[in-house]
């Protein structure tokens, strides 16, 4: 069973949560370790969100320009 990867609001909430256990102090080292990896591929997986909305954006965009200026002729 694959594991859903979680959506951008679900990956900034265990994102933070993850800060504050790493902040703490009250982990150990290895745990520590662990959960900034975790910390990593959540931060690598918004970023790859981000891309896909920013992409997104800009292909509405250049559509909505391309359909405005075919209107003013």
């Amino acid at each position: 069973m694959t594991k859903k990867a979680p959506s951008f609001e679900q990956a900034i909430d265990q994102l933070e949560e993850l800060i504050e256990q790493i902040e703490s102090g009250e982990i150990g080292l290895e745990d520590a370790l662990k959960r900034y990896e975790d910390g990593t591929k959540l931060i690598q997986r918004c970023r790859s969100i981000l891309d896909s909305a920013e992409k997104k954006i800009g292909e509405l965009t250049a559509d909505g320009e391309a359909e405005g200026d075919s209107d003013a002729e």
